[in-house]
């Protein structure tokens, strides 16, 4: 089977050959050893996506949702995008970029009255398919000749909103202009479920990511309430040109799931998780449990195993994932979040090895066991959190 059947059959619950790998991998390590990027070269966005393409196939890598820039951060692009869609001058914004991270250092306004005065216009649905129909077509077809995986992804009205204003800026106006919170957010959800419709009638596979960061590391972010009041209907804007073809609905947030889940699954109805953060975030284990016909894809910790561990204490997460949950499918196997410059490449590839290598099904989960007891006592970083589970 190549991958996008097997792809196909994993997130229908249906018998495949093994577990396919998932990231979003932004690296510049893997991304110059396996997709000879050279920094000192100058790379239209097409020429990146067959970098990155062949980067994906070296490192074992099966799946993913982006496509790495390591001169132009994401949230340039993200910008342009207001510009181009929203209408907002390009004289009034500036990003900053530095340190593999970038912010948004320039915007016309620091109050709510001047954040009327620079309100985004509402998008054009023809605009964004003569942008976005192309992108994901030239995607398709790199990723169709590397054997290769591309899920659609677009961003959440919530996060993209307070991103555009800054988050205490949206703190303030949900309370004393809820007015232009909900413009806001009416403009982000229509421009998110534009992309999404033209994704639906063009796909690359039959899975729509929605990445919504509501959630930091002790629980959500806002209240379940206003997520339910005003977040939830604007998501069902974005999933409905996906569930009207039958295609699957991936949602994201970083942080703990906590009581957003029940939001999540059973009031919005999405399919699946990524990330699942570990470090006293999220147990995925008890997520299975709780939600066991609920697509997982996900989690080695990139947060302290990934980039602090040794090969051992990778290959010991990734085989117990394997192991405990493998066996029922519906899991893709990769970082908790993302492979970043923090990551030491060789952890990253001993994450695909070990998938590529355990994960053929049926899954031999004593030969899994005898494996993880061998290299039980080179363990580093695993040592401490097995434990404390114990």
């Amino acid at each position: 089977m190549t991958n996008y059947e097997i792809f196909v059959k994993t997130i229908n619950w249906e018998q495949t050959d093994r577990i396919l790998t998932y990231d979003l991998v932004d690296n510049n390590e893997l991304l110059t050893r396996y997709g000879n990027y050279d920094e000192s070269k100058k790379y239209t966005f097409e020429q990146l996506v067959e970098i990155n393409a062949k980067s994906f196939k070296g490192m074992g890598l099966d799946v993913t949702r982006f496509i790495y820039d390591p001169v132009n951060h994401w949230m340039g692009a993200k910008v342009k995008n207001w510009i181009h869609f929203f209408g907002v001058n390009p004289d009034d914004w500036e990003v900053s970029q530095a340190g593999g991270t970038a912010w948004i250092s320039k915007r016309p306004f620091s109050n709510l009255k001047e954040l009327e005065k620079n309100m985004p216009n509402p998008p054009k649905y023809e605009e964004i398919k003569e942008w976005y129909a192309p992108f994901i077509k030239n995607i398709k077809e790199v990723f169709d000749f590397y054997d290769l995986v591309f899920i659609g992804a677009v961003e959440g009205p919530m996060s993209d909103s307070y991103t555009y204003t800054d988050m205490e800026l949206f703190m303030t106006a949900i309370y004393d202009a809820p007015e232009l919170v909900s413009h806001i957010m009416d403009c982000t959800a229509k421009f998110s479920a534009y992309i999404a419709q033209v994704f639906a009638e063009n796909a690359s596979a039959p899975l729509q990511f929605m990445g919504e960061d509501i959630a930091c590391g002790t629980g959500p972010i806002f209240s379940p309430n206003f997520i339910t009041e005003h977040a939830l209907p604007r998501w069902r804007w974005i999933s409905e040109p996906i569930k009207e073809k039958d295609f699957k609905f991936l949602f994201h947030t970083d942080g703990r799931y906590g009581e957003l889940l029940p939001i999540i699954f059973d009031e919005f109805g999405a399919d699946g998780l990524n990330p699942i953060e570990r470090n006293g975030c999220n147990d995925i284990f008890e997520i299975r449990k709780q939600y066991h016909d609920k697509l997982l894809f996900g989690n080695v910790c990139c947060a302290v195993t990934l980039p602090r561990g040794n090969i051992y204490d990778v290959e010991d997460e990734t085989l117990e994932l394997i192991e405990k949950i493998g066996p029922q499918g519906g899991i893709l196997i990769g970082s908790s979040s993302e492979v970043h410059d923090l990551i030491p490449a060789e952890n990253a590839l001993t994450m695909y090895k070990t998938v590529h290598e355990y994960g053929t099904y049926p899954i031999d989960v004593e030969r899994i066991r005898k494996r993880r007891n061998d290299i039980k006592d080179k363990l580093t970083t695993r040592k401490e959190q097995l434990k404390h589970r114990r």
